[in-house]
């Protein structure tokens, strides 16, 4: 489809699809939802999300962002587990160095139009942030040598890769993905603090 919009002496057409339209259709009945705090709900099939207060009542634990007592409940051999995954690998091809570069664009547009993109959200918000995530990824690549990007690194450059990876996933998606943008933890969690 092709929308043009006009404003004085500016004119401007783009081209959008599909998914483009439910996923602002989504946002739209997200709006009508005073007390959901997502925003992105493009199909009706994703599961509902209670609000904030309500999952603390219900479930304290899995509703905090994770520490060293608890380990948050995600099932980690569910599709949205593995979309994520595979996205996180895909970011990592080459970053920050020489080389063919992967359209992370248009990749991170593709998993906000994913029919489960509410489920991801709601699952990276279980993990703790999206560098908790990126960092989770990265350590099970690391471990199971998946990634040759990560061969040879230590801890703490891995913990360095993690939250570079989650700071330019945060900035491509606040166009592309703005409820996943939104999850980025302010303080770098991986960084040690000083007493």
């Amino acid at each position: 489809m092709n929308y043009t919009l006009k404003a004085d002496n500016l004119e401007v057409t783009f081209q959008v699809d599909g998914g483009f339209v439910e996923a602002l259709l989504g946002a739209v009945r997200a709006a009508k939802k005073p007390h959901n705090y997502r925003a992105y709900t493009p199909y009706p099939e994703d599961e509902e999300v209670p609000d904030r207060e309500e999952a603390a009542k219900s479930d304290p634990v899995s509703s905090s962002a994770p520490g060293a007592d608890s380990e948050p409940s995600v099932d980690r051999s569910s599709k949205t587990y593995a979309k994520w995954y595979s996205f996180v690998l895909m970011w990592m091809r080459n970053f920050d160095q020489e080389g063919e570069q992967p359209d992370r664009g248009e990749a991170t547009r593709a998993l906000a139009h994913n029919k489960s993109a509410g489920k991801l959200v709601a699952m990276i918000g279980q993990l703790g942030g999206i560098t908790h995530a990126v960092h989770e990824v990265v350590e099970a690549a690391s471990g199971a040598l998946e990634s040759a990007r990560l061969e040879n690194l230590s801890q703490a450059e891995r913990d360095k890769l993690s939250r570079q990876v989650a700071e330019n996933i945060t900035q491509v998606s606040s166009i592309l993905f703005a409820d996943l943008s939104d999850l980025l933890e302010y303080h770098n969690p991986l960084e040690e603090e000083e007493d």
